[in-house]
């Protein structure tokens, strides 16, 4: 059995999705999302009253609140960068008229991935805004920083700790296999809850800074998949794990 982390709003999705690919899976959110109203409004209304080259959106929580700040006339409009498929699909949805090539995601749907855009660093992308949750994506803004590139950040949702773990289904530590993390938070409250207990077993994350951070936490094994997605980390299980 493998377990994996979602917030609370996706778990739901990605536990079908891994019941289809006929993967026994349990997942578990340790986490909710809450929207943050006021940081939501003020993103909306600093890209209405401000030029700016690129807007960073780090998750589907965080769409809403860049479109609410777009011209609708779309004159000079700004790059998107969404990171993630997800985030991606919805912007192209609710964006609809807005020009397909002004919608772009990273090779790697990183931090590191996004500083890597050629579109980021040419000379005429000179501030950037990032769209994202409270306490995320902060290595963006200081590597953007470092090459002298102004940028603003809103924190328009939060990820609030549940007081207990939420589950898909019934489960024992015994029948585990493996464990998927698709965020440095959620692997971090993973590890508070279980202790030792998750040591030894097989890890999966998305970047190689939450790999590392595992690492350094005693985790011994830990693969990277690139992409976040339900289907490219069931992809992954099955090219690289015994389940």
């Amino acid at each position: 059995m493998l377990l994996f982390t979602r917030p609370l709003p996706k778990l739901k999705a990605s536990a079908i999705a891994f019941e289809k690919a006929g993967l026994d899976a349990v997942g578990i959110a340790t986490s909710d999302i809450t929207p943050v109203s006021s940081e939501s409004s003020a993103a909306a209304e600093f890209l209405q009253n401000n030029p700016v080259n690129v807007i960073v959106v780090t998750s589907v929580y965080a769409v809403k609140s860049a479109i609410a700040g777009l011209n609708k006339t779309f004159e000079n409009p700004p790059l998107i960068v969404a990171v993630g498929d997800a985030t991606l699909r919805k912007l192209q949805s609710e964006l609809d008229v807005f020009p397909i090539d002004k919608i772009v995601t990273p090779d790697v749907h990183t931090s590191e991935g996004i500083l890597a855009m050629h579109q980021l660093n040419e000379a005429n992308c000179q501030h950037v805004v990032i769209i994202k949750g409270e306490g995320g994506r902060s290595a963006i803004a200081d590597g953007l920083n470092e090459r002298g590139i102004l940028v603003n950040c809103f924190n328009v949702y939060k990820r609030e700790l549940l007081s207990r773990p939420i589950y898909t289904k019934r489960w024992k530590m015994s029948d585990v296999s493996g464990i998927i993390a698709t965020s440095e938070a959620m692997a971090l409250q993973l590890l508070a809850h279980y202790g030792d207990a998750l040591f030894d077993f097989p890890w999966l994350t998305v970047s190689s800074r939450i790999a590392n951070t595992l690492t350094v936490k005693g985790i011994k094994k830990v693969g990277i998949c690139q992409r976040a997605t339900d289907q490219a980390l069931i992809a992954w299980v099955k090219d690289n794990w015994e389940y």
